[in-house]
Order: C-alpha cells, then structure tokens, then sequence
C-alpha cells in the first residue's frame, strides 16, 4: 500500500506537463514473476516545445510502473487500467490515459493562442501479438482539448528482435486519427485567437494528424536495472500540417530511460 500511495503522489507531481503513450505496453501475466510488480526510474526527452514547433526543449521526468497479475496496471506510459485478457496474444481493456498542457509561455509562436490544460482521457485499448516479436496496437482517447471534447484513435504496429540475452531492438509505426475539437485545440486558430496572435483564422476537419516511426534499444543491465534509448519521427498530416503556427512537419523526439525493478 505505501508503494501504491508514493506512485500517486508522483503522478501528481508531474501531471502538469507529462503525457501517457499512444498504446498501451504490458507484460503478458504469463511472464510477470510476481502478483505485483514494481519500477521506478528516470527519462530525459529532447522534443518538441508543442505540436509542429521547430523549436526542441529538454525534459526529464519521474517514471514509475506498477502491474499486477489480476490485470491492472499504473504506469508513467500506460497510464491507470485494466487489461481483461488472460491471453498472451491478446490485450484489450479500459485506461485513463493524459494529454499533456500546451502553455502558450512554452513558446512566443504560441503567443496570443492561450493555454491548453492537461487532460485526463477516458478511453480503451486493443493489442494483438502475432508471436513475442511481432505485435498490432490500437488505442481510444477522450477528453483532450480546450472544451474536453477531443477524439483520438491510433492504430499501430512494432516489431522487437533479441540481440542476445542482454539486448534488444524494436521498430515501430504508428498513425493518429483525432476529430475536429482537437484539432480545433492543438492546431485550429479562432477569431479571438486571431486577433490577440496576429495568425489567420483557421478551423480544421477531423483527420489523421501524423504518422509516427520510430525506433529503441533496451539494455538489460543486471536483474533490477534496464535502459532503454531511442528516438522516433512524425509526419504532420491534413489539416493538421496546414496550420499557421506548424514551423516543422516533421519534428522528432529523442529519449533515454533508467529503471529500476523491485
């Protein structure tokens, strides 16, 4: 229980600006060696200061990961859920998951445009592994956006390959369909917003919004400690890409991260 509280407490902490991944990652129950299993550690991001931004900013942030035997999960990535599958080739379930802020003082291209706060996104999740190596991802999220009312669905595919006992690589690719409140929210520009930043009025259609590649190394160090370095690339899309504040279609992250294992 005072692992779970001091869990909470970090997600509180850092919620201001932390922001859960697009698909959901657990160990199948089958390979998980205890009823709860615990992580802390650490990451260091270089991105984008917000969504077609050309400007980087550096980030670091707490990183945790509780997973239970029974199907419930808490982690910095996976966000508050429950995965109702006992099938190692099959994980569906429900999340909470969080859209990171868009302050407008991040940036002075985001000025007159307002904040954007951070939201917490109902929403479900369906994975299909075809074997250990190869895998389809797919996600649902609620709740992002000025007025709490945006929609987004990804769909997605990786592929992990060993390079020994110590090492592995992992490729992925993603896509991101989002309705017109978000878009609306991270790349629309009202009247009001007009005025105050000096960009032309624009409203958005619902679309997909970008197509992600990326790819990661995972080290396993000892039996506590692993870390995991990668980096990945977008490709703004639609209207999305047509915004009159996206300096950079094509912007990319880099990150490295450390856990430890209990």
């Amino acid at each position: 229980m005072k692992k779970l509280i001091s869990l909470i407490l970090l997600v509180s902490a850092c919620s201001a600006q932390a922001q859960t991944a697009e698909f959901v990652n657990l160990v199948p129950e089958a390979y998980l060696p205890k009823d709860v299993n615990f992580s802390l550690g650490g990451a260091v991001l270089f991105i984008p200061k917000y969504k077609g931004s050309d400007e980087h900013r550096v980030a670091a942030y707490p990183l945790f990961d509780a997973q239970w035997k029974n199907g419930a999960f808490f982690s910095a990535f996976n966000g508050l859920g429950y995965n109702f599958s006992k099938n190692a080739s099959l994980q569906y379930g429900l999340r909470m998951s969080l859209e990171a802020a868009r302050d407008e003082s991040r940036s002075g291209k985001l000025r007159g445009l307002g904040d954007v706060s951070t939201a917490l996104e109902p929403g479900a999740f369906l994975n299909y592994s075809f074997n250990p190596n190869y895998s389809l991802m797919s996600s649902l999220r609620y709740g992002s956006g000025v007025d709490h009312n945006g929609l987004q669905v990804s769909l997605g595919a990786r592929a992990t390959t060993a390079l020994n006992k110590d090492h592995r690589i992992s490729a992925s690719i993603g896509a991101n369909w989002a309705n017109s409140h978000y878009a609306q929210s991270y790349f629309g520009v009202n009247a009001r917003q007009s005025a105050a930043s000096g960009y032309a009025p624009f409203t958005p259609s619902a679309g997909i919004t970008d197509i992600r590649v990326g790819a990661s190394w995972h080290w396993t160090i000892d039996t506590n400690w692993s870390l995991t370095t990668g980096a990945s690339i977008s490709r703004l899309s639609g209207d999305a890409a047509k915004s009159p504040f996206v300096f950079d279609k094509t912007p990319v992250t880099v990150f490295s991260a450390a856990s430890y294992r209990f």
